[in-house]
């Protein structure tokens, strides 16, 4: 077994666990487990309902508001009616987009904010740059840097500072694990608690096999950035309340994936709810976070006790 990426040019060496490298190039290629038929409907999905859900809801919202200098640095705030604001306001709920790291913008993931904002929930979608234009460490550390400028002024914008909760999807379930482990007083002099609850969805917690895959051929990880950004290997001692979830119609590894981690942080002693969605490809998942009828909303807003 290889831990380095494979130059050989052999794609029959086995490479990682059980898998040949054209294998495990497969296994982090979610498009392999879809027909194009699913992935024109998740497309339309979410360009459609986003776009709705943005223009019912945008009287109360507040969009492209800079956390940051970058011009990536951008969120988008779905807020519950102004009469209907609590005090001292809202839960918030702050979501990463995926794409592979190299793609997705938040106003794909709109759609997710109408179940939260009828919840009461004020519902953060963050964007940030893109690897490679920038390397996987500036795309966490501009994730982070979001978090802790909401922390800063949720007051200001309805929200309650000590009732943030963080969740993502593919590889914003990787950036919403790496968030959710974070040494917040170290890094932002914030308080370690700051985060109340997390729900990584079909993310990548291990990036030992990534860095093995194609996908290092934009990632450019080496070893000590698979330790950096590898959340399983800074698993905290504080107990995090975790939703950890996976489609059963994931490819292996993504499920792997998600089972590890789960185990990891229950091993740790932390709260986990571990849920595989019945049914569900990689991309469905994505669309259960807007349904208030189904397991994985119903646990995330268990999480957030709304």
């Amino acid at each position: 077994m290889l831990d380095t990426p494979n130059e050989t040019g052999d794609r029959s060496a086995v490479v990682w666990g059980p898998y040949t490298q054209a294998e495990l190039d497969a296994q982090y290629n979610q498009m392999s487990a879809m027909s194009e038929a699913e992935r024109q409907h998740h497309h339309h999905f979410k360009t459609a309902e986003s776009a709705r859900v943005r223009a019912a809801l945008a009287q109360d919202a507040l969009f492209n508001v800079a956390y940051g200098a970058a011009a990536a640095e951008r969120l988008d705030v779905f807020r519950p009616s102004a009469h209907d604001q609590p005090r001292p306001g809202w839960p918030i709920q702050i979501y990463f987009h995926g794409g592979a790291w190299k793609a997705g913008k938040k106003e794909d993931v709109s759609f997710i904010a109408e179940p939260f904002v009828a919840r009461g929930v004020m519902f953060v979608a963050i964007d940030y740059d893109h690897v490679p234009d920038v390397t996987l460490d500036e795309h966490v550390r501009q994730a982070r840097a979001a978090v802790a400028w909401i922390y800063r002024n949720a007051e200001r914008l309805g929200g309650d500072p000590s009732r943030i909760f963080i969740s993502g999807h593919s590889s914003g379930g990787h950036v919403c694990a790496a968030v959710a482990v974070s040494d917040w007083p170290a890094l932002y002099g914030l308080p370690q608690d700051l985060i109340k609850g997390a729900a990584p969805i079909s993310g990548m917690y291990d990036l030992v096999p990534v860095r093995l895959s194609w996908r290092n051929s934009y990632l450019s990880l080496d070893p000590a950035a698979v330790e950096r950004l590898s959340p399983i290997r800074h698993i905290p001692e504080r107990a995090l309340p975790m939703v950890v979830g996976y489609g059963s119609r994931e490819l292996d590894e993504f499920k792997r994936q998600g089972r590890d981690f789960a185990t990891a942080w229950r091993s740790a002693g932390h709260p986990c709810v571990e849920m595989e969605l019945l049914e569900l490809n990689h991309f469905a998942v994505s669309h259960a976070f807007a349904n208030p009828q189904g397991p994985l909303l119903k646990a995330v807003f268990t999480q957030m006790n709304v």
